[in-house]
């Protein structure tokens, strides 16, 4: 049994490592090119919008599908849109299809409330906020490895990064068809997005958290690389934007980094012996606190010690996501859990959509605003999770 579930783990692992890569490899470049397109800075800030908006109203539908149709099918199936858009992005030569590939990818990217559940469905109750973290640490993988290399392909070539996003794409199609078996034992009928404003008490009081964290996270991700431009890149051009991405991916590689070992090492073991609640507020303490150091660390002017914040940073979410994902699991029905999980996600997404519209405005009016209103939305997640209660642990693998 222990063999089968850490196969399990290795797979989804993987699964969302080159998933996460392949966004990762993007993200640097993609405000520079999109201005290299006509963009506007609100424009730029609000091309991750679409991609958000795709994931806010897909991701239940294929949490929903999955659950009725089994987790398999909906991978292959959304990692196949994926590639595509990838492979759209890639050959963009206006704004309107650079908008209309992270559409696609958006909708592929929705699936990974999919894979989330795919360990609910297999570890036992508690084991399985543990099993999440190990899921945080290839998004943290991911984020080491695709913006250093999304770094040095944009220097060589602008097509380059989303060339190897659409490859690594390709590659988690082939992963899933020969290493993932079924996991969901479990067949309902499909639960429409208004599940979202449907959930009972204490899953709509999880989902608001969510929502109101990743906001804030949202508006830091689209705002950092324009502040660190603001401050340490005094070049225009072609040159200044260069470097502006180099700098931005050394901070993400920095955050990526730190996850890694957070959720890697540290809340695996610290989940052995302290509930995800109590877990869950301490990490949007940190969050605050990181995001109220970005502009006091930038207003000194040393680019190293900038890079603490996103230390911080990856130490208040790797503490927050798997003690969320854990505690949704374990609040929600065995035959629900593809749903559920992707009603949180879509929680997520929502917050990565209102970050993006507002993060550009913000910014235009003050350089430090859009990281002092995330602190203020961190600390309304905050007071909201000192609601949420301890969920039951009665729950059972079904794989």
């Amino acid at each position: 049994m222990e063999d089968r579930l850490k196969s399990t783990r290795l797979t989804v692992f993987l699964i969302v490592l080159l998933d996460v890569m392949g966004l990762g490899l993007i993200i640097p470049a993609q405000p520079f090119l999109a201005k290299s397109l006509g963009a506007s800075t609100t424009t730029v800030t609000q091309l991750g919008t679409i991609y958000s908006l795709m994931q806010f109203v897909l991701s239940p539908v294929w949490g929903s599908l999955s659950d009725r149709f089994g987790r398999r099918p909906i991978l292959f199936f959304t990692l196949s849109i994926t590639a595509l858009g990838h492979l759209a992005f890639a050959f963009s030569s206006s704004l309107v299809l650079l908008f209309l590939a992270r559409a696609l990818v958006g909708i592929g990217a929705a699936n990974i409330a999919t894979a989330q559940a795919v360990i609910s469905d297999t570890h036992p109750a508690n084991e399985r906020s543990r099993a999440m973290a190990l899921i945080g640490a290839a998004f943290g993988l991911g984020f080491v490895l695709g913006p250093a290399l999304g770094g040095i392909l944009f220097a060589l070539d602008v097509r380059a990064p989303a060339l190897l996003a659409a490859a690594l794409a390709t590659l988690n199609i082939v992963l899933v068809f020969f290493a993932v078996r079924e996991t969901s034992s479990q067949r309902t009928h499909a639960v429409s997005l208004l599940a979202l404003f449907r959930a009972d008490g204490a899953l709509r009081q999880l989902i608001v958290t969510t929502l109101f964290m990743m906001t804030a996270f949202a508006l830091m991700e689209q705002s950092v690389a324009l502040f660190i431009e603001s401050i340490w890149v005094p070049e225009r051009g072609d040159i200044g934007m260069k470097q502006a991405t180099k700098l931005t991916s050394i901070f993400l590689v920095v955050v990526g980094v730190t996850a890694i070992f957070v959720q890697g090492f540290l809340v695996r073991k610290w989940l052995k012996v302290v509930r995800e609640e109590r877990l869950l507020k301490l990490g949007l303490v940190v969050i605050a606190s990181s995001l109220a150091l970005i502009p006091l660390l930038g207003a000194l002017g040393s680019y190293p010690l900038f890079l603490l914040s996103g230390s911080l940073l990856a130490l208040g979410s790797g503490l927050f996501n798997p003690s969320m994902l854990g505690l949704v699991s374990l609040s929600s029905p065995p035959d629900r859990q593809g749903v559920a999980l992707a009603i949180n996600q879509s929680a997520s997404a929502l917050g990565r959509i209102l970050g993006p519209l507002c993060a550009g405005a913000l910014f235009s009016c003050w350089g430090p605003l859009p990281f002092t209103v995330g602190v203020a939305l961190t600390l309304v997640a905050l007071a909201l999770s000192w609601r949420v209660a301890p969920p039951p642990r009665a729950s059972t693998p079904q794989g």
